[in-house]
């Protein structure tokens, strides 16, 4: 096979797919494959430029060693996998490959070929392969023919198999593109895997197929194992046991949709089996799915049609209508049905109708029905007419609606519900308002709302503290029912509270004691909230729902801190009011057996190393804050509760820091020290 002279014939059924690359990010994209006894890597970069660039400089392939065991080693062990970069074996190499494999022989015309043409005979391929320029052609194809066959992957140097690995140990390995030009700069890839993360390929899920007349649409849900499958077999079988693919090459979403279809023809009224197997991007095949069985039979091609329904004096109604008599002998009967709306669904009021008869008596209409006439088969799908209206004289209203409910929210929006009627002919309600007490009534909808819920908006900032609610229901004849009962809702407050005011504020041996004057406003709780001074770190520390009391004792607060208290009072609209003026307090000092001992800074090669020994019992909490030059106090980190050091590898040379250690037990107390470093 001489591939520089070969013209590649990309037939329609060989690559049903469509493939775009974005161009916006030159990287290089990693997936893994783990097996039991060793873990496979491929990768694709992001251009066709990208491909060009690897393929001619290669790629080299690091890997390090994080773990082993449950422990993380302190210096990775870096082992280069390739000493040599991968690149694409030469031309003549692909030879043997190439011969047994149509996705090779598609990778090396992509490599190699002087002339790389995209045909697809009698179908135009060029509608399915978007890319008018002969790079983009040969980096599009050989990346979908790279996803459909590993070992021609591996062969162009886009894979690699690690059988290097061990149980226990974790790996970061980095895909980094070779490149002697510094003008040249790809993104390197990484993939941070091991061998226990191996898991077995699961089944595919939720395979179903529609039988017709002579063929079968096999589907299944694709979208669901799509990062594990890129491509599946169909196979079938006629006794259940034997089975065979039904396609030489993997079938393809081409849709992008969740569901892939397959279409097969059939003989009719004989069983056929099904199952599908997926194909990893790895050249692995996962286990079967569950197997699903069937039949294709003949269709009924005539249709009924009614032609009228008349009701008599005694309320029943005549239904006539149309079918054509060739289609008698293939008939088992026919069925009236009924439903509510056009759209179903039917349920039967009259079956096993002779098929030599064309009229049914439907015994007790209801005011509105939509009928149809089904021709049921003796073998095959039933046919069914279209939806007739048959509508009975009614002039009984609705039920009067009941279970009206409802309430106001701030910002003058209301929200109504009450209990749906049940009357099948229902059109909807219409819903009336009033302002005062007394007054009539007033429509807000002039058409009928179909739920049993409505929002309407108001006014809040008028005297008239109420407002009212009825509602009527409508059927499809438009009778009317009687009002409902009267819902009156109170419209919500809208102005704040007036903020209380801390009249005592004292440190004492069992923590800090507040008291405060509330306003005058009813009110439904009170929040009071703390700062530290130091720190400058805010946080709320009570909510009082008892009104009676207006005063508290801060027991968490920490001795010899300076803080600042502040009270918020709560309407029972969960209106807030401003913080009360703000009161200051040193905490009194606690003698808690709890200390921070020797914090030390000191600083390294790698930055500022912190150590430190406490001796806080049943620790919840490390937290430890920073300050850069002349720059405020501010959460640096959160550690472990059992760490004793930590460094700060971000810290820069010639610059002053200051560390604020705190610590806090099960209960809320904390202990802090504080160290500065030059």
């Amino acid at each position: 096979m001489n591939l520089h002279k070969t013209r590649l014939l990309l037939l329609l059924f060989v690559l049903p797919i469509a493939i775009t690359y974005g161009q916006d990010t030159i990287s290089v994209a990693v997936r893994t494959n783990i097996l039991t006894d060793k873990i496979q890597l491929r990768w694709a970069v992001s251009t066709p430029s990208a491909w060009y660039y690897t393929n001619k400089h290669g790629i080299t392939i690091e890997r390090y060693t994080l773990m082993r065991g449950d422990g993380t080693l302190d210096i990775p062990e870096k082992v280069v996998l390739t000493p040599t970069p991968l690149k694409p074996h030469p031309l003549d190499d692909w030879q043997q490959i190439a011969q047994s494999d149509n996705y090779a022989a598609i990778i090396a015309q992509s490599l190699y070929g002087d002339d790389f043409e995209v045909s697809g005979g009698k179908k135009d391929i060029g509608q399915i392969i978007a890319l008018s320029q002969e790079q983009e052609q040969r980096f599009a194809m050989s990346m979908f023919a790279a996803e459909m066959s590993f070992p021609a992957a591996l062969f162009a140097g886009w894979g690699y198999e690690d059988t290097t690995v061990k149980p226990g140990e974790r790996y970061l390995y980095r895909i980094v593109p070779v490149s002697p030009d510094e003008t040249k700069h790809i993104e390197t890839g990484s993939a941070y895997v091991g061998l226990d993360d191996y898991q077995p390929l699961p089944r595919p899920l939720d395979l179903s197929a529609m039988w017709g007349n002579g063929n079968v649409m096999v589907t299944w849900n694709s979208r669901l194992l799509e990062r594990y499958y890129s491509s599946y077999y169909i196979e079938r079988s006629e006794d259940g046991k034997k089975f065979r693919r039904l396609t030489d090459v993997p079938l393809i979403n081409m849709m992008d949709g969740d569901r892939m279809f397959y279409n097969d023809s059939i003989a009719n009224n004989k069983t056929y089996y099904y199952r599908v197997v997926g194909l990893t991007a790895f050249s692995q095949e996962g286990p079967l799915s569950d197997t699903i069985q069937g039949q294709g039979s003949p269709k009924l091609i005539y249709n009924p049609n009614i032609i009228k329904a008349m009701p008599d004096d005694e309320g029943k109604v005549e239904v006539s209508w149309f079918f054509d008599e060739h289609g008698n002998d293939l008939l088992q009967s026919f069925e009236l049905r009924r439903s509510d709306t056009d759209k179903g669904p039917f349920t039967p009021i009259v079956s096993g109708i002779k098929p030599n008869e064309r009229t049914a008596i439907y015994e007790k209409p209801l005011p509105e029905n939509y009928l149809v006439i089904a021709a049921i088969p003796k073998d095959g799908e039933e046919t069914v007419s279209f939806p007739f209206l048959l509508q009975m004289e009614d002039s009984i209203p609705p039920a009067i609606p009941v279970g009206l409910e409802g309430y106001v929210d701030t910002t003058g929006v209301v929200h109504l519900k009450w209990t749906a009627n049940t009357e099948p002919d229902l059109l909807g309600y219409r819903i009336y308002r009033g302002q005062t007490e007394g007054e009539e009534l007033i429509p807000l909808t002039d058409i009928a709302v179909k739920a049993n819920e409505y929002q309407d908006s108001i006014h809040i900032h008028n005297l008239n503290q109420k407002v009212y609610y009825a509602i009527t229901a409508l059927d499809r004849r438009y009778n009317q029912s009687e009002l409902s009962e009267t819902l009156i809702l109170d419209k919500p407050d809208v102005i704040p509270p007036s903020p209380p005011f801390i009249s005592k504020i004292e440190a004492r041996d069992e923590g800090v004691y507040l008291e405060w004057i509330p306003g005058k406003e009813q009110l439904r709780s009170y929040i009071i909230s703390r700062s530290d001074k130091t720190t400058g770190y805010r946080e709320m520390i009570m909510t009082i729902i008892n009104l009676d009391s207006t005063s508290y004792l801060d027991a968490s607060a920490v001795g010899n801190t300076n803080y600042e208290y502040d009270v918020v009072a709560v309407s029972n609209s969960f209106l807030e009011s401003a913080p009360s003026p703000t009161a200051a307090v040193k905490a009194k000092a606690k003698n808690t057996g709890m200390s921070i001992k020797s914090l030390k800074a000191s600083r390294t090669d790698k930055g500022i190393l912190l150590k430190w020994e406490h001796t806080v019992p049943d620790v919840k909490m490390v937290s430890i804050y920073r300050k850069e030059g002349g720059s405020p106090l501010s959460l640096w980190k959160t550690l472990e509760i059992w760490e004793r050091e930590v460094l700060d590898n971000t810290a820069k040379r010639n610059t002053t820091y200051e560390y604020l250690l705190v610590i806090k037990n099960q209960n809320g107390k904390p202990v802090n020290a504080q160290t500065k470093i030059n």
